[in-house]
């Protein structure tokens, strides 16, 4: 079989077992990876050690006998609103009410400036007393690609299904899998695949698909027929950078992980600059603004192979539909956490907004789940819900802090006698968020 031949076969083979995007990439990516290189020795990886492995380097310093690299995509989007549209959805309702004679409040899942001020300082008013006992909970913003399972699994299963089938057409090769997490630059393979291109946000976008997908890759020793780079599509927009509410996209494709909420909410294990905290609003774990807001995630995209859709997708504010890339795989849907997921007889320490009794915490979905049941959860029922889930990475210290961050965001005097017991506990991080929170709604009265 010829290197062609043998090139689209694989790529058959890849969506036959689930993938959405197949390519071949050269091992011959250098200037990929001496931006990566250099990316980290200007400092804006901020405390991801692990990205200074010097194997990112070079795949031969992984598997000495690499000479190609099959790169996949999985879609995960699922047909809900995007963080934007949420945001816009409330401001437009609080005004509404405001011009009704009503309070209202907002998510806020990313501040409209970019660059939050440097001094402390009340925000903005998003409700009043009256709404304070209405019963209306601020919500929060978990990142899209956390609301199912996590994807490694996933998306490791398939990639051993089609390294099977590489073993099976060519006995005796050698193979190494990795979905984000080896010493392998992936985007930088897949941008060599065709799969997509490194939009200016630096997330992979495909002409068809988006950028809600996520990227797998199996070194091998076979010689194939490499795939043409994807064509850089991304023109003169400049939505993503003029969106990011940290001013984390420094310049065109060019990403400083230390001003990026992401960042914050999942690797940062101290303490969140206070100047980058009021832009990071309602978000909890990770953000999807930069890629909210792309035009290529916006407008009539394809169906996705096998159990993934084209699915109607109704904009929250505008009400004009669009067709996205997205997916039913259940493992990808929002998690549904019920009442019957806490332990009998040891139910979390109650925490309502309203003071009234209230019954044992409520059950809630990942998708823009209120803040009040999030804020109920004890550590040991953060690990057993999270155990496969991308939110654990975060550890339970880092949601808590993350929390007080995003009540203090809220406007919502209500979570003053939450966030003065944390400002009470014994890890310093925990107690120095939660005393930034409450000074803040302290000013909203």
């Amino acid at each position: 079989m010829s290197k062609m031949s043998l090139s689209a076969t694989l790529k058959q083979r890849a969506l036959e077992v689930g993938f959405d995007l197949a390519g071949i990439a050269p091992l011959a990516v250098w200037k990929d990876l001496e931006f990566a290189r250099e990316w980290v020795a200007r400092g804006f990886g901020g405390e991801m050690r692990y990205l200074r492995n010097p194997k990112r380097d070079d795949p031969r310093l992984i598997l000495p006998s690499a000479n190609s690299v099959v790169c996949v995509g999985l879609v995960y989007n699922t047909p809900l609103p995007y963080s934007t549209e949420e945001s816009q959805k409330s401001k437009v309702e609080g005004q509404e009410s405001e011009e009704s004679g009503l309070g209202f409040r907002h998510s806020g899942f990313g501040a409209p400036s970019r660059i939050p001020d440097a001094e402390p300082r009340a925000p903005k008013r998003q409700g009043t007393t009256d709404n304070e006992h209405a019963g209306e909970c601020p919500r929060a913003w978990i990142s899209r690609y956390a609301w199912g399972e996590d994807y490694h699994a996933i998306v490791r299963a398939k990639l051993e299904k089609l390294r099977a089938a590489i073993e099976a057409l060519a006995p005796g090769v050698e193979t190494r899998v990795y979905v984000d997490t080896g010493p392998v630059v992936e985007r930088a393979f897949a941008r060599f695949s065709s799969i997509g291109w490194t939009g200016k946000n630096t997330c992979l976008i495909n002409e068809r698909k988006g950028s809600w997908f996520f990227i797998g890759v199996i070194l091998t020793s076979l010689e194939l027929e490499p795939d043409l780079p994807a064509p850089d599509r991304c023109g003169s927009c400049t939505r993503c950078l003029e969106a990011c509410p940290t001013g984390a996209l420094v310049e065109p494709y060019v990403m400083d992980a230390t001003r990026c909420i992401s960042y914050f909410t999942i690797e940062l294990k101290g303490s969140i600059p206070a100047q980058f905290r009021e832009g990071m609003g309602a978000n909890v774990f990770g953000c999807d603004i930069c890629q909210d807001v792309c035009p290529w995630n916006s407008r009539p995209l394809s169906v996705v192979s096998g159990p993934s859709q084209d699915s109607l997708q109704l904009s929250a504010v505008s009400h004009q539909s669009r067709r996205v890339a997205s997916t039913e795989l259940p493992e990808f849907q929002p998690m549904q956490v019920t009442a019957r997921e806490f332990d009998e007889g040891n139910e979390p320490e109650a925490f309502s907004l309203s003071p009234e009794p209230q019954p044992p915490t409520p059950g809630f979905s990942l998708f823009n789940p209120p803040l009040e049941p999030l804020a109920s959860l004890t550590e040991e029922e953060f690990r057993r819900l999270f155990a496969h889930s991308p939110i654990k990475r975060a550890t339970y210290r880092g949601w808590v802090r993350n929390l007080c961050v995003a009540m203090g965001n809220s406007g919502d005097r209500r979570f003053l006698p939450w966030l003065e017991k944390a400002c009470a506990q014994e890890d310093p991080v925990v107690r120095e968020h939660a005393a930034w929170a409450a000074a803040r709604l302290k000013l909203c009265g």
